[in-house]
């Protein structure tokens, strides 16, 4: 029978067609009941991934070049070593090869990450979907506190000249501070997530990105460029993805309770103008007036800092940032990640629920 001869001279590409058959069905249950989403990553992800790390944690390369160069080497090599007696046929064994390999790494990086877009969001398990709703009067004076806020902790602070190391450095203080927190939103605090530099300098900022999270290396990256005064924030961001958070908005919740949990005036003045931030981009809607005066509040030391980015972000214009926008924000919607890149807003809303509770 043709199909039987054709199982049998492709058993790689039929394993791996079951393999994302397999995959596709487990994670349709996945997103149909987030049970069995909860029960994947408890039982099986995270055995799997402490074990992993303990494999992983030989080398400080980031594993993303690791695993880039692995399968140029292997893409290369299997399309090289294909045979056949007519072009059509090496046409043919060259898209089943491409096309099993995008299947695979498809498959893999969603096992990786625990099937985490399937399970139950802090939104549900942590705040039960319930949010404290504020009057515009009210979102001012907390603004103006948070204005003060930023202030005073600027004062603290001296921003080293530099941002190397602060990787490894905030990836060791967020860690012990999520152990120490007595409740961490029932995320586990055996995993252990690593954050890197990223590769290029600026290589994410061309992209509208600080940093990202890599399941398939088990760690997360964020640019070597970005101003130190706001890498904390942004490596505790990326942590939390580490943790098991998926969406952005509770990546941000999260990353902002790990640095103002941590001790390190960095890091608090990191997160505090991070949330500063968002309120300013919520309250210029509102009352473009006042929030004209909060800018003006603002010491001249954060003006610096603000000034610095800017010119950080010149140095690195964005490439292409619609589309970015666009296949983010479909990816994320396709995850079930809520509102796609607007769950990022929800920021705001979730510290301030967290500070009346």
């Amino acid at each position: 029978m043709p199909l039987l001869k054709f199982v049998r001279s492709h058993p790689v590409f039929i394993l791996i067609l079951g393999f994302g058959l397999v995959s596709l069905i487990f994670g349709i249950l996945v997103f149909n009941n987030s049970d069995w989403g909860d029960w994947y990553y408890s039982r099986i992800y995270i055995p799997m991934n402490l074990g992993l790390h303990k494999v992983l944690e030989f080398s400080s390369a980031p594993m993303y070049l690791v695993l880039l160069f692995i399968l140029f080497i292997f893409i290369i090599g299997g399309l090289l070593s294909i045979g056949g007696h007519s072009w059509k046929m090496k046409v043919t064994q060259s898209f089943m090869y491409l096309s099993s390999s995008l299947i695979f790494i498809a498959c893999m990086f969603y096992w990786m990450w625990g099937f985490n877009y399937g399970r139950t969001p802090l939104s549900d398990s942590f705040f039960q979907r319930e949010f404290v709703t504020i009057d515009t009067a009210e979102f001012k004076r907390r603004w103006a506190l948070q204005t003060h806020r930023v202030n005073t902790l600027r004062k603290r602070v001296v921003i080293p000249e530099s941002g190397d190391n602060m990787a490894f450095q905030y990836t060791r203080i967020f860690r012990l501070t999520a152990e120490k927190l007595p409740i961490f939103f029932g995320l586990d605090t055996r995993l252990q997530p690593r954050c890197k530099e990223f590769i290029p300098q600026g290589g994410l900022l061309r992209l509208n990105t600080a940093g990202f999270y890599f399941p398939l290396g088990l760690e997360s990256y964020v640019d070597r460029a970005l101003h130190p005064s706001q890498k904390p924030a942004v490596i505790a961001h990326e942590l939390a993805h580490g943790y098991g958070v998926t969406d952005e908005g509770e990546a941000n919740f999260v990353g902002y309770i790990l640095c103002q949990s941590s001790g390190d005036p960095l890091a608090q003045y990191s997160s505090a103008l991070m949330l500063w931030l968002y309120m300013a981009s919520d309250g210029r809607r509102l009352d473009p007036e006042f929030s004209q005066s909060m800018w003006d509040n603002l010491s001249p030391e954060v003006w610096i800092d603000l000034d610095e980015r800017r010119q950080l972000d010149e140095r690195y214009p964005e490439f292409m940032p619609q589309m970015r926008d666009a296949i983010y924000d479909s990816y994320l919607s396709m995850n079930r990640v809520e509102g796609g890149l607007k769950s990022y807003n929800r920021f705001v809303t979730m510290v301030l629920t967290y500070e009346r509770q």
